[in-house]
């Protein structure tokens, strides 16, 4: 047996947020809209805050403990380059 016949497909109930579905199948397309417009929100909002570093000053950015250089290339970043 080689390792990919160990994974076994995801059946069994989906939770999302409070509401839980019989699988991956059977969540309503309203749902999957909600999930991606949360998720271009959150891009969006991680964007204009990586744009905001751009102006800020050397002194606001020794506050919060970042250099010219590591605003810089976090401003650099595509909108679909996201982690938490």
């Amino acid at each position: 047996m080689v390792s990919i016949d160990t994974i076994m497909p995801h059946n069994g109930p989906v939770r999302i947020g409070d509401r839980t579905f019989a699988g991956i199948g059977a969540i309503p397309l309203n749902v999957w809209a909600k999930i991606f417009v949360a998720a271009m929100r959150a891009r969006l909002l991680k964007q204009r805050s990586r744009r905001h570093l751009r102006h800020l000053s050397d002194d606001q950015l020794r506050d919060i403990g970042v250099t010219r250089d590591q605003a810089l290339t976090e401003a650099s970043k595509p909108i679909w380059w996201y982690r938490k």
